[in-house]
């Protein structure tokens, strides 16, 4: 019997990113869920974001800053490559949010179509996005799983103990960048 949380494998996001799909319905809620597998945002925050939580830090690199009600204060996420691709694609500035995001329930049906046109077994849902930040993005390229939990918003035992600075989160995600765009 399979437990945990489904998760793409690399070379299932390849596939994934490479499709081309039948709709422009079916490639905005692609994007979504790609813009989720690299930044490990969940759909609410993908929802609340706007224009003004893309900032640019002194180095030219872009960040969101977020707020997180469990956080109590502001989460700073430094951006991939791939992401920022993603919301340039869609900022026109006719809008409030940074990114179209249609009802949960539309993105859930929406992604069993992507992956039948992409030819893959897979049940996901919206959810498996986050699951693929960790373990195909971060864990498989070597991100320490305190930065992943940072990332994620996670407050538990070991990230009060091990204090993460944004220049800590900065250097490993230029680091993941990196391999990243050897990957490819």
């Amino acid at each position: 019997m399979k437990t945990g949380r489904e998760y793409l494998t690399a070379e299932e996001l390849a596939t994934v990113e490479r499709q081309e799909l039948q709709s422009s319905r079916l490639e905005k809620v692609r994007d979504l869920y790609l813009f989720s597998c690299y930044t490990g945002l969940t759909y609410r925050d993908i929802k609340n974001l706007q224009d003004y939580h893309v900032i640019r830090a002194k180095d030219g690199t872009r960040w969101l800053s977020i707020f997180r009600p469990t956080e109590k204060h502001s989460c700073q996420i430094p951006l991939l490559e791939n992401a920022c691709r993603i919301i340039d694609k869609y900022r026109d500035g006719n809008t409030e949010n940074l990114l179209p995001v249609p009802s949960i329930q539309k993105v859930n049906a929406y992604l069993k179509e992507i992956v039948s046109q992409c030819g893959l077994d897979r049940k996901l849902s919206f959810q498996s996005a986050r699951s693929t930040f960790a373990v195909t993005i971060g864990m498989a390229n070597e991100v320490p799983p305190v930065i992943i939990s940072k990332l994620f918003g996670f407050r538990d035992y070991t990230t009060r103990c091990t204090r993460v600075s944004d220049k800590q989160v900065s250097r490993e995600i230029l680091e993941l960048s990196k391999k990243l765009a050897t990957n490819k």
